[in-house]
This record gives C-alpha cells, structure tokens and sequence, in this order.
C-alpha cells in the first residue's frame, strides 16, 4: 500500500500537536474556492507501511451540479450536516478533472484523526490502493486551508489514474507532463529522483506535478497563486507544461501508437517522430535486422528483428531496416510502436 502524507515543517507540526488538546467541538467546515490559495508551504512524504486506522464516518456519495456522483464522508466527530458535505463535493467538481472523479472516496477528519490515520506530523495523506483522500474537514490556524490540501491529494489521486508506460505517473507526473517538464532525462541523468520522499524530496517529480496540479486550479478560479516553496524551481511549471498536465487530466494518454511501414532493398531508414517520452519498439517480418538511432545516427537499440528504446527529450528517431542480400527484392513489414 501506498500512502502520500502531507506535511509541515516540525514547528508547524509540534504547534498542531500542542492545539489538539482543547475541548471545542470540531465542526465541518464549508469550503471556498478563494482558500484554494495560500501563503504557506505544504510537504508530502511517502509511507509504504502504514496500515491506514478505520474512522467512524457518516456521508455517503453526493450529486454534484455537473451530474457527477462525488463521495464525501466526514469524521462522526463532526455533526452531521448533508449540506455542507454536498458543497464539498461541488468544490472537488469545480477542480479540473476527469473520470477519477467517481472513484475516490473523500474522508473528511480533524487534525487529531488525520494524525492517528496518516502520522502524527501528518496533514493528510492519500492512499492510491483504496483511493481514498485523507484531508481536514477544517481550516485550523497556522496551516494551510482544507481547500489548498484537498486539491494538492487530488493531484495525486489523479496521477494514480493515468498511464505513463514505461513509468509509474504517481512517481512521474502524467505523459504529456512528464514529457513536457524533461522528467526522464532529468532522472537519467540524476537531477531529479521520482519516488524520493525523504533526501531528494524538493527534487521529486511526483510532488511537483501535484504542486502544479495545484497552481491549474489556482489559475483557472482566478486566485492569487501559491508561492512555490516545497520542490525545487526546476519544476515549476510554465504555460506549455501547464497546458499539457491539463489536456493528461481531460483528455488521458491510453496506450501506444502503432505505426505500419512496407518496402523492399538491403537498408532502409524511416525517420519516426516521437512527441512523447517513452518506449519505442520496432519489429520487423522477414528476414533481417532494424536498428533504433538518434537522429544524430548513433544507436539507442536494435540488432535483432525487434529493438526496443527508451526516448528521453528526443522528437524524432530513426528505424533503420538492415537485410540480406538475398531477399534484398522481397519485400517486408515493420511495425513501429511509439508513445
């Protein structure tokens, strides 16, 4: 199991801790779209062992305006109040969002159950094996609001719920925004270290892409934008990244594209692009031998009837067919896959 727990600094946490022993009744808390931004920064981390504690919740799945069905439970510690879980389910609508939507499960809690459920330095967490988001139903003073940590999990929630072959996309970011944002060749070449939740945690692309995630819905709602405090500068994104991560939301990456090539003669080469980063596979029916280049002409794979390749930053390869002599005038298939 997998579990994303938010967190801040040790003082912010030990602050948490210290307000936790007051009697005040928790309530839930109807969100606002403006609370999406905040001045502060927010912290993930990555716990693989944690077995999540079952709360007592009432709520349910809620309609929203846009006809989907949302599902928002809130802690027993809160009062029962249908109409503000309903204005819940209409905040998590509002964000940008695709068919994910409807298969995760929102759990509302205070500070308190968010600490037995995900740590006790934790904020929230999301588990992608039960797709479930932990969050506050509360704005508590100090931290950031319910809204801003709700829609930075839901980045994760979302990235959990595309393809990003030959990558996971909770550690990667999604495939046009992975692509866009250089992931694969920044982690080849160690400047960037999905996954890493402990001491490259500033450099993880994971935590970027819901940090940026973030920013989207900032941008579309017309709020002031959170300062880009908890990974590194490098991945901040710029209009064409954001532009991608939104199109990976609406419109998702679903498989590899298949191209077909035919022809005859001892060599052959076909200039392929690839817009996105990923595996490139080519085969070959019949005799001989293909060959994956960069467009450079230096080999990224190949010597037998398939080569495969991984293309980081590279939009274009090249597929250079090589057969005998003797068929030579026969002609042969290849079958190029591109991401």
């Amino acid at each position: 199991m997998r579990v994303l727990i938010l967190t801040l600094a040790v003082a912010a946490a030990a602050a948490l801790a210290a307000g936790a022993g007051g009697t005040s009744i928790p309530r839930l808390e109807p969100p606002t779209p403006a609370d999406l931004a905040y001045s502060g920064p927010i912290r993930d981390s990555a716990v693989s062992t944690r077995t999540v504690q079952a709360s007592a919740f009432w709520g349910g799945t809620y309609t929203a305006s846009t006809g989907e069905p949302v599902m928002i439970f809130a802690s027993t510690a809160y009062p029962v109040d249908d109409a503000v879980a309903q204005r819940w389910a209409e905040f998590v609508a509002s964000l940008v969002h695709g068919p994910e939507l409807t298969r995760v499960r929102i759990n509302l809690m205070p500070p308190r159950e968010i600490r037995g459920t995900c740590g006790f330095t934790a904020l929230a967490c999301y588990d992608a094996g039960r797709a479930s988001l932990y969050a506050p139903g509360q704005d508590v003073e100090g931290d950031p609001p319910a809204e801003s940590i709700v829609a930075h999990e839901y980045g994760h929630h979302i990235a959990a719920n595309r393809a990003n072959n030959p990558w996971r996309a909770i550690d990667y970011g999604t495939k046009r925004w992975s692509t866009s944002m250089q992931v694969c060749a920044r982690t080849e070449t160690g400047v960037l270290s999905p996954g890493n939740e402990t001491d490259s945690y500033r450099r993880n692309p994971g935590e970027g892409y819901a940090e940026a995630y973030r920013v989207l819905n900032e941008r579309k709602l017309g709020r002031a934008e959170t300062p880009w405090e908890i990974v590194d500068q490098l991945l901040y994104p710029d209009e064409p990244s954001l532009a991608a991560l939104e199109q990976d939301v609406l419109n998702p990456w679903a498989a590899a594209q298949v191209l077909r090539y035919t022809g005859s003669g001892r060599t052959r080469t076909y200039t392929v692009a690839t817009p996105l980063d990923g595996t490139v596979r080519a085969t070959l029916r019949g005799k001989g031998s293909v060959q994956i280049l960069r467009p450079t002409g230096t080999r990224l794979a190949g010597g037998g009837a398939t080569a495969a390749a991984t293309v980081c930053s590279l939009r274009t390869v090249r597929v250079r067919v090589t057969r005998p002599a003797s068929v030579a005038k026969t002609a042969f298939a290849l079958t190029v896959t591109r991401p």
